[in-house]
């Protein structure tokens, strides 16, 4: 099951980068709902990005 899983979501790493950028982007979207999209964007670049160092 753990391989499934890893083979369909990546790295635990990945989920939590990308679960904490869909948090992030929550919490922006209650304060300022057309940043939002935008937010998640650029958090889920910057995830990318320091996932690839």
């Amino acid at each position: 099951m753990k391989k499934l899983l890893q083979l369909i979501f990546g790295d635990l790493r990945i989920v939590i980068s990308v679960a904490a950028a869909l948090l992030a982007a929550y919490g922006v979207s209650r304060v300022a709902p057309g940043a939002a999209g935008a937010v998640l964007a650029l958090l889920l670049l910057v995830a990318a990005a320091l996932q690839a160092i």
